[in-house]
């Protein structure tokens, strides 16, 4: 995918995950913590990617994209009335900076990491678990150095890159893990977007 198709992408989600923010907070959905919810660009975004870049490789280009347009999004929440998914799996991508203290902490335990090839990641979010406090397995992540534009979400059930993770997300209202919970009540006629191409 080229970078301008990237980019195209990139300018439709934004505005499509601000109107499904707004959309969960009318009807009344609780986030666990306001000021991440939609905060927008770091500040020290591309200092961020320069870090990344010159320690480890190239950031994909849609998740640079990403983290200097839209900057982080994290829908983890509640709301009282809705049943019937025990994982909901709240989308959530981190922010450049989060990714940096994931870089930190490999470096100081680089030598012991690579003994058991265990290569640098860059996160993307927790685990449908570990976003509802229970035990589970590894965080959502991506390869670094970028093994393409829009890389695929590794440990990750769908299976889909970056950019299509996103687009799936908006079109189940912000909640990946509806797809598996056909009892349930969320009200996704209500919250999915799908972008127009």
């Amino acid at each position: 995918m080229s970078h301008l198709l990237i980019d195209a992408q990139i300018s439709r989600i934004g505005p499509a995950l601000q109107q499904l923010v707004e959309r969960l907070r009318q009807l009344g959905y609780e986030f666990a913590d306001p000021a991440a919810v939609f905060p927008g660009p770091e500040s020290t975004v591309n200092t961020s990617i320069r870090r990344i870049e010159s320690e480890i490789g190239t950031v994909p280009y849609a998740l640079a994209a990403f983290w200097r347009r839209i900057g982080s999004v994290n829908l983890c929440g509640s709301h009282p009335d809705w049943l019937g998914c025990e994982y909901p799996d709240p989308l959530e991508i981190d922010s450049a900076s989060q990714a940096v203290a994931e870089l930190d902490e490999f470096i100081a335990d680089r030598e012991e990491r690579m003994r058991y090839n265990f290569r640098y990641l860059i996160p993307i979010s927790p685990d449908d678990y570990h976003k509802e406090d229970v035990s589970g397995g590894m965080w959502y992540n991506v390869s670094c150095p970028a093994t393409a534009d829009d890389p695929i979400i590794n440990d990750e059930r769908h299976n889909v890159t970056f950019l299509n993770y996103l687009e799936l997300a908006l079109s189940l209202g912000g909640f990946l893990g509806l797809d598996q919970s056909p009892g349930h009540n969320w009200p996704i006629h209500e919250l999915a977007i799908r972008l127009k191409l």
